[in-house]
Formats: C-alpha cells, sequence, structure tokens
C-alpha cells in the first residue's frame, strides 16, 4: 500500500523531483575554477594611520552635534587598528568572486574592530558637567572604552 502511495505520488510529481535532485547534485558539485590573486598584506601603516585619522574625524563630527560642545578635536590611541581575515582557496591564495562589472573583490570572512586604549576630547563646552558627561558617553559608545579611559578637557581659548 505504502509503494502504492508512494509511485502515485513520484508519477504525479516526477518532474518537481527531477527538478530538485539536479539542483542537489549541482549543489554537491565542487565550485568552478578560482581566479588567483596576488597574495593581500596586512594594510600598510599609512593607511592604517589614515583609518583611524577618519574615525577620529567622524567622531569630533558627531561630538560638534551635542549641545554646548563646539569646536571639537578627538586623539584616540588603540592597541592595534582594524584588521580583515579574508578567505583562502586550498593554494593559501585569497578566494576572489565576482562583484559585477568585471569587478572583483576578496572574500571576507570577519572584520576586526580596532582595541582603543583611551581618548582625550579637547571641546570648548568641557567645562560645564553636562557637555562633559554627554561627550564622555558618547566616546563610550562608540569606541567601547569605559568612561575612565576617557578625558574631556576645555580647548584653551584661541589668542
Amino acid at each position: 500500500m505504502n509503494t502504492r502511495k508512494l509511485s502515485a505520488f513520484a508519477g504525479k510529481y516526477k518532474y518537481v523531483l527531477i527538478i530538485l535532485l539536479a539542483g542537489l547534485i549541482l549543489l554537491l558539485l565542487p565550485g568552478g575554477s578560482r581566479t588567483k590573486a596576488e597574495p593581500t598584506a596586512v594594510q600598510p601603516i599609512d593607511t592604517q594611520t589614515q583609518t583611524i585619522q577618519t574615525e577620529e574625524q567622524r567622531l569630533a563630527q558627531l561630538l560638534r552635534q551635542i549641545s554646548g560642545a563646539g569646536q571639537v578635536q578627538v586623539l584616540l590611541s588603540y592597541r592595534c587598528s582594524a584588521e580583515r581575515e579574508l578567505a583562502t582557496d586550498d593554494s593559501g591564495q585569497p578566494a576572489i568572486i565576482s562583484a559585477g562589472g568585471g569587478a572583483q573583490a576578496a572574500v571576507e570572512l570577519r572584520t576586526v574592530s580596532p582595541q582603543y586604549l583611551g581618548a582625550v576630547v579637547v571641546c570648548d563646552g568641557a567645562d560645564a558637567p553636562q557637555v562633559q558627561l554627554a561627550v564622555t558617553q558618547a566616546v563610550a559608545q562608540f569606541t567601547g572604552l569605559s568612561t575612565d579611559r576617557i578625558s574631556v578637557l576645555k580647548k584653551q581659548p584661541d589668542a
């Protein structure tokens, strides 16, 4: 009785089953040829410095939006900068995929954020406790630092 139901089901949905089976076989086949690229080195020091400077500028721009902060400068100290871990093929070369339009890109497994050690913020409104608190909280949220590693100082008046 079960074989009759099974054969009736297979007869009724044979094309769907054939397509599913073909798709399963295609999924199990090894991938096509991989494009090999030069091994990517760790980002040069200049690029890492630019990345941190960009983060400092983004943070300063954000802090300027805080009511009463005024002009803001930010300095972040860090242990290591942001790093990317790339997927590699069997030969140890980075795996490359087509990004469309003839462009190619490396397959990124994960990005490690920089490890910040401390932050110094110099701003016009640092003499007001509520501005200090708001700036400290914003920097803590942005960097993941605890508040004891963030200094908010009053900017010296321009002469």
